[in-house]
């Protein structure tokens, strides 16, 4: 009997600390608070009570809801002693430590599995709707470490989109929902900050903000990991927008501007000239007065072609053949320097054409009303931008944006990048670089026909 009793005891102890080392120190599925639960056991038979889960996401603590949750299914990673291990260095165990990932969106967008977010608990299920209900409403509420009863959400009052200041209803839609991320010092702020007028207007104006906050197609949707504003709000960014975007006094007049007047069909360019300051000023200019190469600063081999005056220097008027310019590059020799296109044979002819007339530094005003890609905005580009943009340009002068195609040009103006440098608008390069602004029906025609779709006519 000691002998059998020897041999059962280490048996015993192994199996117990086993059993005992596989029980997982936390529940691998969230589960809400359980009330009820009573029942009775007689030997071999037994009757089980039942159970009801109740959740309120109305009257509840931080201290009593929030917090316990958080050390159930958070701090066991992300405690003060797991962090630097398993937790990514995140430390959730305190309230002080917790609150700059509420504040940040992180938490909630982890636990809500938002894109961009990693989803919590890691390896365990996603809380339940109404756990995570309650989070949501406790951070609505300030996420606050009080021991109030969080109050029932108040009636949404009115939403005013007719009397309304920047002051007292748009610049607090931005502390609300964009300045927690969008702030000085913020590193996940985007290098977006939203926290002064000045700036919230500059994304105002060049059409970021207002393409954000309605999730347009070529936007980064805002409020990130969190519901869109509601159509009140929307509308409320809408008109002040449309109204300047003014940090006034007075109230925003409802009334929208009346839309631009469509310039008038008008022209004086002949369709058997070559004009200087339209055609052939703007293709030197993006293909050779480029830094490096023959602009006012570089000056390479001595040649500054960035004026009307210098470019005649190397032209005989009325003998294309008889002009460097026009020999040198008809040749191919120019422009050199890799990732520099040679010109088209369309391009050559109307520097040929351009020397042959007389080699003038002429113009003329003419402004397409038809506003088709075919028509007006695929010649602006070649003519403005291609020398940079093109596909064997793009990297070495073009910051690797090459609009050498429909489909790549459509991806800029559905951004909202190519109206935003053509126009100057602020956050955006202006262009064409070095170049004086293209005119009010140029612009007019990019917009008109980016507003319209941007499609391929």
């Amino acid at each position: 009997m000691n002998k059998l009793l020897s041999r059962a005891i280490p048996i015993f102890l192994v199996t117990a600390i086993v059993a005992i080392a596989c029980v997982h120190e936390i529940p691998l599925v969230p589960t809400p608070p359980t009330t009820g639960g009573t029942g009775t056991g007689g030997t071999g038979t037994g009757t089980g009570g039942t159970g009801t889960t109740t959740c309120d996401t109305t009257a509840f603590n931080y201290s009593t809801v929030i917090n316990p949750m958080v050390q159930s299914f958070c701090v066991s990673c992300h405690g003060a002693s797991t962090a630097a291990s398993s937790g990514a260095g995140i430390d959730l165990s305190t309230y002080a430590k917790l609150l700059p990932y509420v504040t940040s969106g992180r938490f909630f967008g982890s636990i809500n599995h938002s894109a961009g977010y990693s989803a919590m608990p890691k390896g365990g299920a996603q809380f339940s709707t109404c756990q995570i209900t309650q989070v949501k409403k406790w951070i609505a509420g300030g996420a606050k470490n009080d021991t109030a009863t969080v109050a029932p959400p108040p009636v949404a009052p009115s939403c005013d989109t007719t009397n309304f200041l920047y002051s007292t209803t748009i610049a607090p839609l931005l502390i609300n929902n964009c300045v927690t991320c969008h702030a000085p010092g913020n590193p996940n702020n985007g290098g977006i900050d939203l926290s002064t007028f000045a700036n919230a207007q500059a994304f105002a104006l060049n059409g970021r903000l207002y393409g954000s906050i309605t999730h347009a197609a070529g936007y980064s949707a805002m409020p990130k990991g969190m519901a869109q504003l509601s159509t009140c709000n929307i509308t409320q960014f809408r008109k002040w927008i449309a109204a300047g975007a003014k940090n006034d006094t007075a109230t925003v007049v409802v009334t929208p501007p009346p839309p631009p007047t469509t310039p008038a069909p008008t022209s004086n360019c002949s369709p058997d000239t070559v004009y200087f300051q339209n055609t052939i000023g703007p293709l030197i200019n993006s293909t050779c007065a480029m830094s490096g190469c023959h602009d006012a600063t570089s000056k390479a081999s001595g040649v500054n072609l960035s004026t009307y005056a210098n470019i005649v220097k190397y032209v005989s008027a009325g003998n294309a053949a008889g002009s460097t310019l026009y020999t040198i590059t008809q040749s191919g020799k120019m422009p050199t320097g890799t990732g520099n296109a040679k010109y088209t044979t369309a391009q050559l002819t109307q520097l040929k054409t351009w020397i042959n007339q007389g080699a003038k530094n002429n113009f003329c005003t003419s402004c397409d009303t038809t506003y088709t890609y075919a028509k007006a905005v695929a010649p602006l580009i070649t003519t403005y931008c291609i020398g940079c943009h093109s596909a064997s340009a793009a990297v070495a002068s073009g910051g690797s944006i090459d609009l050498s195609t429909y489909t790549q040009v459509k991806v800029y103006a559905t951004n909202g990048r190519l109206y935003g440098s053509v126009s100057h608008a602020a956050g955006y390069s202006a262009m064409p670089k070095n170049q004086a602004q293209l005119s009010t029906c140029q612009i007019a025609q990019f917009k008109k026909w980016i507003d319209a779709g941007a499609i391929n006519n």
